[in-house]
């Protein structure tokens, strides 16, 4: 047995105590600029034909897509604000005595406020004023290639005790092709998407695999982009998941309780909590527990030695002392206990190997109103993690420990200035992020590990001479950009930015990237016409990157020895992307849109998953070239009905060598310099589909979902055809078409309504996934990513209660 070095996160976190009281200190009494997106995002400043401002003006905003509404009124000097709002369009109705009602359409989107100076008219001079808060009609969506979803479908997600229904809600949007355990590729990137939390960026990875991702009873929208990346958004390459968290702030206090159980053992509880502290603060905290006996996705139908569970905790505190300021205190941790599944010849043997992950995240951040043009905010934060694996006295042909943690702190600086119909945004952001790892594995049975394709400089290591790895070092990232939104002509809106990225993580990498965007709207025909050009960039995940890029892994590679030029360090991807688009509305029946993409690839990132474990390794495959096409339909809600469609008809080729990674199979070897070949997420087809209906007189909805995908590539070595054909799942793999055997899983939802009164509400909830049982694989046999098969049919419920 192989038994790993503690490393923990706690030490870390007690000695930051002071660390962070500083930071929050100094932020405090700081005035300086801000960060990736604001809490106040509709400032009003209300007043009278003679421009004396308006005391308790009454202002409603509304957004019909996702039901949101809000009320505030205005203060002694007539402003009205409205925090914590997630992208979309909205109505603005102000009404106050002796004067006319006036109405805005506003348009909410990448953490740009919207700052009015609305003058309202004397009662009987007019009309309702309605008239639009930019020069243009247009939808914010259509520039960017937005998805919405919005907070009752983030309640109604389906399933119990899962470990990635983020990602699966997530997946829901065009361009994405979905991997075992919530693994999740969007336009020819893996592992690509940027997910920001109330303005900080989550660097790290959150599939179920590496980390944990966020709680989501604590967020309250997401919106995902896939089209074009503003400037203010890095890191990632692959699409960006803006996420609005839940606030107390001006909100009547209430909470929750959820509790729920389903197939294979599943269940979860959760709870949380929130409301105003007075008129200047609120908080909001939330914590969930859930398992399940199919926490991952196994790698033989049998689901063996599969238990997992995860906890969630976040509070979010909000001080607002007056009209401009306002402060955001947040702090969340996270844990998840996984047993390794196993394939069958392990599980006969014995194999008991645990899996362990731990985080913590603190932010705090003050956003200030300097005037009804500027708006500025500034952010400090805390993001730690570790993991921890550990052997068993009989794991075969392989055991392997580790031990890793890796803490990155920063500040995140941006503002806003609003001017004769530009909306200028600047901002910078620095990390600090200090890594250590250590890894050990020993061969223990020589016999099937060479049958499983082990080179002879891995078969060497044994229990008497196990591998050995340990290492620390400090990384470090800066980025700044400047970007503007303007229409210089009628119904032409136009982003435009640059960007500039440093990363020093093993190897030292930069780019400047320019990103332009444009979309034209025609009134007559309510047709949105866009286009945009990104350059991106992406630093290599800091997860066992010291291991990956270290002479040891080097010399276990098959190119040890060879004249190839795969080296070992793992440098920055880097895309030149392209997309063009169509938005059509019918009138307020539903809204189609099409999307050409093509995007080229340097050093395209592709994870890596060590045999017969879950740890994942970043390597990187010299060239890349995808493109493909995005189709979204979307129906908004008519007579109970709403739903949506999306499909992607998508092509990737990456072309060798690769470098970084931790292979101990031969097969790597076949990728050489100018090798093209077809990765793991080369998914030609995917379709997905939801249709909702919603009876608000009786609290009752149901949702049908599909899903399609068309199957990935499988590893063809003539000289291992026949074996291949004799592993379990073999029934589900097309080898004519060299590819796993396409899937089509169909899922039902229902709730209702038990109880509602003024202080109560008790809701149920039933799902069925997979709904015609249904077997399939996500992958097969591949030596990137294994063997993994999907879950068959599972029926879970579960119970809300609601109190206020």
């Amino acid at each position: 047995m192989i038994e790993t070095t503690s490393i923990r996160p706690a030490k870390a976190l007690a000695r930051n105590g002071n660390l962070i009281l500083s930071v929050l200190m100094t932020v405090l009494i700081a005035a300086s600029v801000a960060a990736q997106s604001l809490d106040d995002a509709v400032r009003v400043l209300v007043a009278d034909p003679s421009g004396a401002a308006i005391t308790n003006a009454r202002a409603t905003l509304r957004n019909s897509a996702s039901h949101y509404e809000a009320t505030a009124t205005s203060g002694m000097n007539g402003v009205v604000v409205f925090s914590n709002l997630p992208d979309g369009q909205y109505s603005l109705v102000i009404e106050a005595s002796g004067f006319e009602a006036a109405r805005r359409n506003l348009e909410i989107s990448s953490g740009t406020p919207v700052v009015l100076n609305l003058s309202l008219k004397l009662a009987n001079s007019s009309a309702v004023v309605e008239v639009d808060a930019r020069s243009s009609l247009l939808d914010p969506d259509a520039i960017t290639g937005n998805t919405q979803i919005v907070q009752s479908r983030i309640e109604q997600s389906p399933g119990v005790g899962g470990s990635h229904v983020l990602q699966q809600l997530v997946s829901t949007a065009p361009g994405f092709t979905t991997e075992n355990d919530g693994l999740l590729h969007v336009r020819g990137v893996d592992d690509g998407v940027l997910y920001v939390l109330d303005g900080i960026p989550l660097m790290g990875r959150i599939d179920p695999l590496t980390g944990t991702s966020p709680d989501l009873s604590a967020i309250s929208s997401m919106t995902v982009v896939t089209g074009n990346i503003p400037a203010e958004f890095g890191g990632r390459s692959g699409a960006v998941v803006v996420m609005e968290g839940k606030s107390g702030l001006a909100s009547d206090w209430m909470g929750s309780l959820t509790t729920g159980g389903g197939s294979f053992q599943s269940a979860e509880v959760s709870a949380s909590a929130g409301g105003s502290l007075g008129k200047k603060a609120g908080v909001f905290a939330s914590s969930t527990y859930s398992q399940s006996d199919r926490f991952l996705d196994p790698p033989d139908p049998g689901n063996f030695n599969n238990h997992g569970a995860v906890s969630r905790a976040r509070v979010r505190f909000d001080f607002r002392p007056n009209d401009q300021d306002m402060f955001v205190i947040s702090a969340s941790g996270a844990g998840t206990g996984l047993h390794v599944p196993n394939t069958f010849m392990q599980e006969q043997a014995g194999q008991r190997q645990m899996q362990h992950f731990r985080s913590d995240d603190e932010s705090v951040s003050w956003n200030r109103t300097w005037s009804a043009n500027t708006q500025s905010n500034l952010e400090y934060f805390r993001q730690s993690a570790s993991a921890q694996l550990s052997g068993s006295p009989f794991d075969t042909p392989l055991s392997a420990a580790q031990g890793r943690e890796h803490t990155r702190q920063g500040m995140i600086g941006n503002i806003i200035y609003i001017l004769h119909g530009h909306a200028l945004k600047a901002g910078t952001s620095f990390s600090h992020i200090g890594s250590q790892e250590f890894f050990t594995f020993a061969v223990t049975d020589p016999q099937n590990a060479a049958l499983q394709g082990f080179g002879d400089n891995v078969l060497n290591f044994d229990r008497s001479n196990p591998f050995l790895f340990s290492g620390r070092a400090v990384f470090t990232q800066f980025s700044t950009f400047v970007q503007d939104s303007f229409s210089p002509l009628k119904n032409l809106t136009i982003n435009a930015g640059l960007r500039f990225d440093h990363a020093h993580m093993l190897a030292a990498d930069h780019q400047w990237s320019p990103r332009i965007a444009g979309v034209y709207y025609i009134a007559k025909t309510a047709t949105s016409v866009r286009a945009s050009l990104n350059q991106l960039f992406m630093p290599p995940q800091v997860e066992n990157l010291l291991l990956s890029g270290s002479e040891q892994a080097r010399r276990l590679s098959p190119f040890a020895g060879t004249t190839s030029a795969a080296g070992a360090l793992v440098r920055a991807e880097q895309i030149s992307a392209y997309d063009v688009g169509v938005s059509q509305a019918f009138r307020k029946l539903f809204r189609l849109d099409v999307d050409y993409w093509r995007r080229q690839f340097r050093n395209i990132d592709d994870p890596n998953v060590l045999f017969s474990t879950q740890i994942i390794f970043p390597n990187s495959v010299a060239q890349g070239l995808a493109h493909g096409v995005d189709v979204r339909l979307e129906v908004p809600i008519h007579q109970g009905w709403s739903g949506y469609a999306s499909y992607t008809n998508s092509r990737i080729v990456e072309t060798g060598p690769i470098n970084g990674g931790l292979f101990l199979s031969d097969n790597a070897l076949k990728i050489g310099p100018g090798t093209k070949f077809l990765p793991d997420h080369d998914q030609r087809n995917v379709g997905d589909l939801g249709i909702t209906y919603h009876d608000r007189r009786y609290g009752l909805w149901a949702t049908a979902s599909a899903r399609y995908e068309s199957g990935v590539p499988i590893d063809l070595d003539p000289d291992q055809l026949d074996a291949l054909r004799q592993r379990p799942g073999a029934n589900l793999v097309d080898f004519q078409r060299a590819r796993v055997s396409p899937r089509e899983i169909f899922g039902l939802s229902a709730g209702m309504m038990l109880l509602e009164s003024r202080h109560t509400e008790i809701k149920a909830q039933l799902d069925i996934q997979n709904l015609l049982n249904a077997p399939f694989v996500y992958n097969f046999s591949n030596p990137f990513s294994g063997t993994h098969f999907g879950a068959p049919r599972q029926v879970s419920g579960r119970l809300q209660f609601t109190f206020r």
